[in-house]
């Protein structure tokens, strides 16, 4: 266990991304990177309780994404997992920032199209398994292994390579998509990463006798999760309400694609559908809503999705939306870390 990476990488990150967030956010409003809200038309009374939210700077994802990549090769293990989470990571980083980019030249609330977002991610998918059977094979063969909670021995011993590549798949999209429908608060998607990214810390650093061990040194991941939270931490000075930057799909796609390809690595994705259970809420909330609406001709569960706008309809308060909604990222996250059985080895 490198504790004292772990420590540094922490402060390294919040220090620097503390720093650097004033002036990133003074140029982003210079060049009027401004996040696009949806029309009055799409959204209804969310376009008044919004409006203050008008011409805030977004794309402030890309400074804790830098953050994190600095300082996680400074202090962790190169390994070959080391390298592909942080490819991975920046590689959605990416396709958030061409998103943020192309709604900011539209001057539109759409960016891609969805079929464009879900092909890039499964090139990702597709690069990920290569590499990894090129580079580590015998770790490969165990990636094949489907872990559900509290189970000593995997459900399926292995998989299809094709069923990997799909699961891997809908670990990645689902985690990084269900992230991005949560940051519509100031805080929210940011403070419910930051409880998730430190719960798979100590997945990694004390689950390493789990019956899920793999053959591979998963510790540099623990190092690039604590950068993330340290450099989430300084963001959120900024992005707590009322928020001075949003992080964009910049941020949301790469912090879940980070939180997704860790998981897949220490074959415990069903612990992040877990201790992300907010996460799984706005997702599901949306994929609901929209089912129901067609099923019903026009009906709705919510009075609006993601689930966190539904209560502020209702005439909750967005900070106290925020809090109520970390304090249940709190509980999933101990009932996560609890299921995970690393208290009981």
């Amino acid at each position: 266990m490198d504790l004292g990476a772990m420590v540094a990488a922490f402060f390294c990150a919040f220090f620097s991304g503390f720093l650097a967030m004033g002036p990133f956010i003074r140029w982003t409003r210079s060049r009027r990177w401004e996040q696009v809200l949806r029309p009055k038309s799409e959204v209804r009374t969310l376009a008044d309780l919004h409006a203050t939210k008008e011409h805030t700077p977004t794309f402030g994802g890309g400074v804790f994404v830098v953050c994190t990549t600095i300082f996680s090769i400074i202090f962790a293990k190169h390994n070959l997992l080391l390298w592909t989470s942080l490819g991975v990571f920046l590689s959605f980083a990416i396709l958030g920032f061409c998103d943020d980019m192309c709604k900011i030249v539209q001057r539109s609330s759409q960016g891609f199209l969805k079929r464009t977002k879900f092909l890039f991610q499964a090139i990702i998918c597709v690069g990920v398994l290569i590499l990894i059977s090129l580079k580590a094979p015998d770790y490969f063969v165990r990636l094949h292994e489907l872990w559900l909670p509290l189970m000593r021995a995997p459900l399926l011993s292995s998989l299809p390579t094709a069923l990997l590549f799909g699961f891997l798949f809908l670990v990645l999209s689902g985690s990084s998509n269900a992230v991005n429908l949560s940051d519509g608060l100031d805080g929210l998607a940011t403070m419910c990463s930051i409880i998730t990214a430190v719960a798979f810390v100590m997945i990694i650093v004390f689950g390493a006798g789990h019956p899920t061990h793999v053959p591979i040194d998963t510790q540099p991941l623990a190092v690039v999760l604590a950068a993330l939270s340290g450099a989430l931490l300084a963001f959120l000075w900024y992005n707590a309400n009322p928020a001075q930057i949003f992080m964009g799909d910049t941020g949301s796609l790469a912090i879940g694609g980070l939180l997704g390809i860790v998981a897949f690595f220490i074959l415990q994705p069903f612990i992040l559908a877990i201790i992300g259970g907010v996460f799984v809420f706005e997702a599901l909330s949306v994929i609901l809503q929209i089912y129901f609406f067609k099923i019903t001709h026009g009906c709705r569960i919510f009075r609006m999705a993601p689930l966190h706008h539904h209560f502020e309809i209702g005439g909750w308060k967005e900070p106290q939306i925020v809090m109520r909604f970390g304090i249940l990222s709190v509980l999933c996250a101990i009932t996560g870390l609890v299921l995970s059985r690393i208290f009981l080895i």
